[in-house]
């Protein structure tokens, strides 16, 4: 059965953004979509650049494992530790509409110069952590009230986050639960509909929008 690196792999030699006979240690950059498993992306040691949306991995520290890693974006993704980071170089994490609530081994990476946390029930001591923070660099976590929006969502464990974009509430999916393509069909709504979602008056679905019944497609 073909992996979803080897995929990922696939679809940049269709595209010509990469030879066919590139080593799995000569790929520089690399989008995994949809993946259930990461199984053999530690063979591709030479990665700079790593994006993981809408992945439903469960355990995600074979990351650590790619030691030229500059670059992280995990969205949209089942992701719930992320303690394994201060192994990696990285200079840029967006790691946001996730299921993380510790934020700290990220927080704490000196080679950090851009982090986005955003849409994560995000706990206070990583919001904390993300105030007095080094001035120098770029740092996005939610407002108080979206965070513990967010932490009494993964509490309930309905597969939903909140973030704010252009002074609005918006909510999505996380991981693979609800949809297939969670990173799409992000909809407007309110904290009372969230709280709706979180105390089981509201199912996730009919505020994403999905066609309960229906294969997602």
């Amino acid at each position: 059965m073909t992996t979803a690196v080897e995929r990922a792999i696939a679809d940049l030699v269709a595209i010509g953004a990469l030879a066919e006979d590139t080593p799995l240690d000569g790929v520089r950059d690399l989008v995994i979509s949809h993946a259930r498993s990461l199984a053999g992306l530690d063979a591709c040691t030479g990665l700079e650049t790593l994006s993981l949306i809408g992945c439903a991995v469960g355990d995600y520290a074979v990351v650590s494992r790619l030691p030229k890693l500059r670059v992280l974006v995990i969205e949209n993704s089942d992701l719930t530790d992320i303690s394994w980071a201060p192994a990696l170089p990285l200079q840029v994490a967006v790691v946001r509409r996730d299921r993380l609530r510790d934020g700290t081994p990220l927080l704490g990476l000196a080679t950090i110069q851009s982090l986005d946390l955003t849409g994560n029930p995000l706990d206070g001591q990583s919001r904390t952590a993300a105030a007095a923070g080094d001035s120098g660099r770029l740092c996005w976590v939610d407002d108080d009230e979206t965070a513990e929006a967010n932490i009494r969502l993964a509490d309930a464990a309905t597969g939903v986050v909140a973030y704010r974009r252009d002074g609005s509430l918006w909510a999505c999916a996380t991981g693979l639960d609800l949809t297939r393509v969670p990173e799409a069909g992000h909809v407007e709504t309110t904290f009372a509909q969230l709280d709706d979602i979180a105390q089981g008056r509201l199912r996730p679905e009919l505020l994403l929008g999905l066609d309960v019944g229906r294969e997602d497609t």
